[in-house]
């Protein structure tokens, strides 16, 4: 019986058994030729599969260092945002602790800033592949016009009008990474979320910047309405929270639970702030709900304090539960950077958050759909924010 020679055309079929198989029968046929001969051992043709084997590997880099800047973030965001200002002024004879946890605050503040803007920079290379010209253009321009200020802000407070900058460039690297994440079937939440904190983003932004001009020149009736402006951009805060919780419990069986879960700890987290601040409480509860207090932005809308604290609280869990999740590629830690970022846009730190939410996005809508990824119902309906790319 004589054995396929190494060019005889094979049929093959999608599948990573098939093509086993054909390797095999090739190894064999080689092994059967005669030794004697003088032609060349010629290799066999490196398959699409093979080559597309490649790409985890660069991914996966570039996912360390993005997940490094996520845990850098949520906790610069925890230490330097809620326990470094609560700290002083809660109990006495703490002066120890509260100096190491300003230097860790500091620290982690620093770390971040300088690793998320070398992440930032590897991310845009990487997305430079997207076939939409307008974001190419954007993307470079932006990248370059803003991480120089985030890099700036760490050293020294910037103007009114260079934050006012800081937004317009961090807004629009979210508007225009939103279209290719949005045209993607495994990266629409991204966009969405995009969307979403961009949004609240620029409200917030807009109420702080009337309330700042209604202190100075002590108009009562435009501060009002700077907290009415905060209100909403409150509920578009609320907005983009829900939206990734409800992505985080479509992921797998026990993601309801799980959501369920953290928004209990989290109600009761704020009910022992509340109670704190109401009664004047011991040294916890009172320093709780200062943690609390410091996480939310200003002006203060018109809602209950607790809502506020709620979101804020909330959204932390939310965003590092997304983080550790891995399919889709690049979603979960878009989702947990623009989290970090949402309704803070004049924060240096934020806006860079922002940045690297959109080219996160983006990176995810460049990666191939894969049919067992896909989320889907047990009688066949698909997973809200999720599309399964049709396959033949």
């Amino acid at each position: 019986m004589q054995l396929p020679s190494p060019i005889d055309s094979v049929d093959t079929k999608t599948g990573e058994t098939q093509t086993v198989e054909i390797q095999t029968v090739e190894t064999e046929g080689e092994a059967a030729a005669p030794q004697g001969a003088g032609e060349a051992e010629r290799a066999p043709p490196r398959s699409s599969a093979s080559a597309r084997r490649t790409a985890p590997a660069r991914i996966i880099a570039t996912r360390f260092d993005v997940i490094l800047v996520g845990v850098a973030a949520l906790v610069a965001s925890a230490v330097g945002r809620a326990v470094a200002p609560a700290l002083p002024g809660s109990r006495a004879g703490i002066g120890g602790l509260i100096s190491g946890v300003e230097q860790l605050a500091g620290f982690s503040t620093q770390f971040m800033a300088v690793l998320g803007v070398s992440t930032c920079v590897r991310l845009l290379l990487t997305t430079l592949d997207a076939p939409s010209r307008s974001y190419r253009s954007l993307a470079i321009l932006t990248t370059t016009a803003g991480l120089p200020m985030v890099i700036s802000a760490s050293s020294r407070h910037l103007a009114t009008g260079w934050l006012i900058a800081l937004v317009g460039i961090s807004a629009a690297l979210a508007l225009v990474a939103a279209r290719p994440a949005l045209g993607a079937p495994q990266s629409r939440a991204a966009g969405l979320m995009l969307l979403t904190v961009t949004l609240g983003s620029l409200v917030s932004a807009f109420g702080r910047l009337l309330a700042l001009y209604a202190s100075q020149e002590v108009e009562a009736e435009l501060f009002g309405l700077a907290r009415g402006i905060a209100t909403a951009g409150l509920f578009i805060d609320a907005l983009s929270v829900f939206l990734a919780a409800i992505w985080v419990a479509r992921r797998w069986r026990f993601g309801l639970g799980l959501v369920g879960s953290l928004a209990s700890l989290a109600a009761f987290l704020v009910w022992i702030a509340v109670q704190g601040e109401s009664l004047d409480g011991q040294a916890w509860p009172r320093f709780l709900g200062r943690a609390l207090s410091s996480l939310t932005a200003h002006p203060d809308p018109f809602v209950s304090p607790g809502l506020r604290y709620f979101v804020e609280i909330y959204a932390l869990f939310v965003a590092a539960v997304t983080l550790c999740l891995r399919r889709p590629v690049g979603v979960g830690e878009a989702l947990c950077f623009a989290l970090l970022a949402r309704v803070s846009g004049d924060v240096p730190s934020c806006a860079l958050m922002l940045m690297l939410a959109s080219l996160c996005a983006v990176r995810a809508s460049l990666q191939p759909v894969r049919p067992h990824e896909a989320v889907s119902h047990a009688l066949g309906r698909r997973a809200s924010l999720e599309v399964v790319a049709a396959t033949r």
